[in-house]
Order: C-alpha cells, then sequence, then structure tokens
C-alpha cells in the first residue's frame, strides 16, 4: 500500500502548501506514508492518521513510531463518520483513495468540514476511471460534477478539481468558506 499509494501521495501534497506548524488529518490513513510525508512538512504541528482497520494503524504506527514517539504524530483507529476530534481542529484533511469507501458520503463530507478550521483544506485523491468502464460502477463519485456538488452541499465553497494531470487519477482541492 504504502509502495502503490507513494507517487499519489506526492502528487495531492504537491499541490498544497502545508505550513510547518499544521495540525493535519489523513482518513485512512493505511500504512502511513503519507502521515509521514505530511509530517515532514509540518514539522512543529501535529499530524494524526485515522484508519478503520486496526492492521493498518499497527503498520501506521510502526512506521512512524520515531515522531510518534517525539509527539509529532498520533495514529487512532476510527471512522470518518464519527471523528474522535474538536471542531475546527485542523488545518489539513487528506483522503488518499478512501472516499469510496465512505458509508455515508454526504454526512461523512460534513463530518470532515466540522472538524477543519475556517481556512481549512479538504486533499481528495482518488482513482478516475473512465465512466465507461466496469471499474468506475464501484465509485461513489463517477465524475468531477458529482465530486463538486457533493462536496459544495457538505458546505465546501471553494472546490478545484484536476483530472486531466495524471491520467486515471482525480485531485480534489476543497476549501471552507474562509480557506
Amino acid at each position: 500500500m504504502n509502495i502503490f499509494h507513494g507517487t499519489i501521495h506526492k502528487w495531492g501534497l504537491q499541490n498544497c502548501s502545508i505550513n510547518e506548524n499544521y495540525i493535519c488529518l489523513d482518513i485512512g490513513c493505511g500504512g502511513g506514508n503519507a502521515v509521514k510525508a505530511i509530517a515532514e512538512k509540518a514539522i512543529k504541528g501535529k499530524i494524526y492518521g485515522l484508519d478503520h482497520s486496526l492492521e493498518m494503524v499497527n503498520l501506521s504506527r510502526k512506521l512512524n513510531s520515531s515522531l510518534i514517539s517525539k509527539g509529532l504524530v498520533e495514529i487512532n483507529q476510527g471512522s470518518v463518520s464519527a471523528l474522535p476530534y474538536s471542531d475546527s481542529q485542523f488545518d489539513l484533511v487528506t483522503a488518499f483513495e478512501t472516499i469510496q469507501f465512505w458509508t455515508n458520503l454526504e454526512k461523512d463530507l460534513k463530518e470532515v468540514k466540522r472538524i477543519l478550521k475556517s481556512t481549512g483544506t479538504l486533499i481528495i485523491v482518488n482513482r478516475y476511471p473512465p465512466e465507461d468502464s466496469k471499474w468506475s460502477e464501484f465509485l461513489q463519485l463517477k465524475n468531477a460534477i458529482e465530486y463538486k456538488e457533493k462536496l459544495n452541499s457538505a458546505g465546501f465553497e471553494h472546490v478545484s478539481i484536476d483530472n486531466k494531470s495524471k491520467n486515471g487519477w482525480i485531485l480534489v482541492i476543497a476549501k471552507t468558506k474562509n480557506g
């Protein structure tokens, strides 16, 4: 997972600025590679990883053990549907190839917005096959218009989408009202 997703983490993260003091969350942190990459930029902040799988939580904790011991990283088991974080806690939330697994997309996006600061940013990177491919029938969001509509409905006002730069992938940057 860390090897396969490494290029998409890099692509997503190079399209946003991460302040050294940012408080960040990676939803669906998997093996922890994105958490580690974010921590390299937010060196005075705090990075949280969240995954529903205890196996992935343990793998992410192992990869980030030195950062955890320094208090820079914290990895938790949980669900995007009930995020165990305070309102307006995060500057940046990332979701690398996880949104298709969210059980209640509208509610879950509102939950993400709840934990973002008024200047916060959500980055989504996901597979983006052609709409006529068999693989696309498994995706909750099948095109850029659907991404934008769902994010706007959840309260994100500034949504930019790149579905051209990396064939088969979509990058969505959604900002809160003042973001």
